[in-house]
């Protein structure tokens, strides 16, 4: 093969190459939340953000009554507060605080500085986005890694794509956790040892030692596991006979490899000793990961089946497509061992130390929870997938119609059900804590183990009940009704929707020249919760700044319905945004509104006797980028309301009761920039369709 030809097949595979991460990045970004989902993503970010803003790892020193929002964090010798987190994790984070910048700088705001319990869209929408960076770097590799076993190019494409988006870790390339960063570097780490048995190039080695070393300092030092893994794939790769050239060609392989690693080792170990004082503490303890005792039976009977078959966790559950390494194992043949060998190492080594942690005295941890599936186990899904590919292309036809794509499809669904609706409801409603024979279980273990809890079983009633009810949660009707200020989340009570009200309570709507409306009817009830508390509510109402008197007894006694009707022709109506304001207020109360113990509760709204949809979910972010660029002004959530754990609260409620898409925030948060949104909404889809194209267009 000529030098040209060899150069041109070359750059046409870079090109293809940049075209496929380019289409999986947008691919991924399309189903990203826009928020940051979990403690440990809130504890990476702030890292970032300290590193960015104040030069520091130190987490931030705003303490918060009740409790504070940092709770994995260790005092170190030094007096200072740290998150005893990976650096690695952090720094890829670090282009969402760059932006987050940007939209500071253009504003004109600071930085806040109590985050995370105080934060702003920003941030938290290009966080969100982070590990589709890191999944579209597993999917390139897992084509190459395929590629490097002789699967030609278009099933590489498809088997790569496919049997991630159908696996667990489609959902971790959603989430906000450290494991896709930790998983797709480890698998390139694989990747680069098998191209060096092949070119015998010790760059590949530099490469692979380059590689491990950003799995270090990614997330914990459950980096130490896959190391058996990694030997056993490098052993069989390399033929090693241990004869004398053998042994010199491991030494020289070994060497490179420690070079390659050297940089990052060498950061994270000053990372380390700023924080705790010891270039191997890492706030896990100096040694790492301890060596086990034995543990019970019961610790490894209850680990391990809750880690294979359990409703809740089952890897099996969450990645069904790996049954058909069970069912078609004969395929598996002598050119795959090596993977074979490297990904059973890396699986039982996983097993046995997640499925028999302990966190204390018969605390068991190997449901990982909250996440969505096994995610401890993450890590193995890639070497195991590689046989999955592998088998696919021995199967028959009739195999694969009737065993590979329904556990497909069946994958993608599961999955699916952890990304459009947030993974922490999956236990809604059941009880925190159970008691059996003197044995506390948490949810988190009964919920998994028992089928009818089962998340998959939940959160797939979830879904159904929100599809069917699809268009009330955007239906605005014929005079765009938005309740945009001070009031509490639909509360569904069966027959109807009932919307708690704040102290200052604002809805908008929009009126037709000649056609209304005219009568605005708003029916409420004061709610006695606490059976002591009996006060009246006081109620004054504000149309388009105009206070409402008209003799109405605007005063609604404790457990009584009223209705209230306007002429809605005696005011100055807009063609887009007429506002209603409601003061509350409960007679003889210094307080404006009696929490816990009383609450107005708005039961329907029509107008001209036409009732209206109050179902929908139209909050402010409270925003001080969108105060300032924008102009947004609020009236309870920002205003008088301002403790940052009740903002919080509102924003968590919002986040649990709509679709886990960064696309739909516009809808729900008034004061979130909508062209912005819908700008970067086309230009994500655009590049989905033209990568993908130029994606498919390459022959190889």
């Amino acid at each position: 093969m000529s030098n040209n030809l060899v150069y041109n097949i070359q750059q046409v595979m870079k090109k293809f190459l940049f075209s496929y991460f380019c289409f999986c990045f947008c691919f991924f970004t399309f189903f990203a939340s826009g928020f940051v989902d979990s403690q440990d993503g809130f504890l990476y970010l702030t890292i970032a953000r300290r590193m960015y803003y104040d030069k520091t790892f130190e987490m931030p020193v705003e303490s918060f009554p009740e409790e504070n929002i940092h709770m994995s964090t260790m005092k170190a010798k030094d007096g200072k507060i740290y998150s005893p987190t990976g650096l690695g994790y952090s720094l890829s984070l670090l282009p969402a605080v760059l932006l987050e910048d940007v939209f500071l700088r253009l504003s004109d705001t600071e930085p806040i500085s109590a985050f995370p319990l105080r934060n702003d869209w920003p941030v938290l929408l290009f966080a969100s986005m982070t590990n589709s960076f890191w999944a579209a770097l597993l999917v390139v590799t897992f084509y190459l890694f395929l590629r490097e076993l002789s699967v030609e190019h278009k099933p590489a494409i498809f088997l790569s794509f496919i049997l991630t988006v159908a696996t667990n870790l489609f959902v971790y390339a959603k989430h906000s956790f450290a494991h896709m960063m930790f998983t797709s570097v480890l698998f390139l780490t694989f990747l680069c040892i098998k191209k060096s048995s092949k070119s015998k190039h010790v760059y590949f080695m530099l490469l692979a030692g380059f590689a491990y070393s950003i799995v270090v300092i990614s997330y914990n030092p459950t980096y130490l596991f896959p190391i058996p893994a990694i030997g056993i794939y490098y052993l069989f790769t390399h033929k090693i006979n241990f004869s004398l050239f053998k042994v010199k060609e491991l030494l020289n392989n070994l060497f490179f490899a420690l070079v390659g690693a050297l940089p990052i080792i060498t950061l994270y170990a000053w990372f380390n000793s700023i924080r705790f004082g010891d270039a191997i503490s890492t706030g896990y303890g100096t040694s790492g990961i301890e060596i086990p005792q034995f543990p019970p039976i019961y610790v490894i009977i209850e680990g391990f089946w809750g880690l294979l078959v359990s409703p809740g966790k089952s890897i099996f559950l969450f990645s069904p497509i790996l049954l058909i390494i069970i069912l078609f194992w004969f395929h598996l043949k002598k050119k795959i061992y090596p993977e074979l060998l490297a990904g059973l190492a890396l699986f039982f080594v996983y097993l046995w130390y997640i499925g028999t942690l302990l966190g204390g005295v018969d605390f068991l941890l190997w449901h990982g929870d909250s996440s969505w599936g096994p995610r401890y186990m993450l890590p193995t899904l890639p070497l195991l997938l590689l046989l999955v590919g592998y088998i696919f292309t021995k199967l028959t036809k009739r195999q694969k119609i009737l065993v590979f794509f329904p556990l497909l499809l069946f994958g993608l669904y599961v999955n699916l059900l952890g990304i459009l609706l947030p993974y922490q409801i999956r236990f809604a409603g059941l009880q925190t804590n159970v008691h059996l024979n003197g044995r506390e279980f948490n949810m988190h273990e009964y919920g998994n183990e028992i089928p009818r809890y089962s998340p998959i079983f939940k959160q797939s009633k979830t879904l159904f009940q929100r599809l069917g009810k699809l268009d009330q949660l955007f239906d605005h009707g014929t005079y765009n009704l938005r309740l945009v200020d001070g009031f509490d989340y639909p509360f569904d009570i069966g027959w109807s929707v009932w919307r708690g009200m704040q102290p200052s309570s604002v809805f908008l709507f929009n009126s037709k020249k000649d056609q209304g409306p005219r009568k605005l009817s708003l029916k409420l009830k004061n709610h006695q919760i606490d059976p002591v508390s009996t006060k009246s509510a006081t109620l004054k109402f504000i149309i388009n700044g105009q206070e409402v008197k008209n003799g109405q007894n605007f005063l609604i006694p404790t457990e009584q319905e009223k209705e209230f009707n306007f002429d809605l022709s005696e005011y100055k109506l807009l063609e887009k945004n007429n506002e209603m304001l409601i003061h509350l207020s409960f007679e003889s109360t210094a307080a404006a509104y009696l929490k816990g113990k009383q609450v107005l509760f708005l039961q329907s709204l029509s107008f001209d006797d036409i009732h209206q949809n109050i179902r929908t979910i139209d909050y402010p972010y409270v925003s001080e980028v969108s105060k300032n660029l924008f102009d947004a002004e609020y009236t309870f959530w920002g205003k008088i309301q301002t403790n940052p754990w009740e903002i919080w609260h509102m924003h968590s409620g919002v986040y649990e009761q709509t679709f886990d898409l960064w696309w739909l925030r516009p809808f729900h948060y008034w004061d979130y920039p909508k062209n912005f949104f819908i700008s970067l909404f086309i230009l994500d889809f655009s590049a989905i369709i033209y990568f993908g194209y130029r994606t498919l267009c390459y022959k190889h």
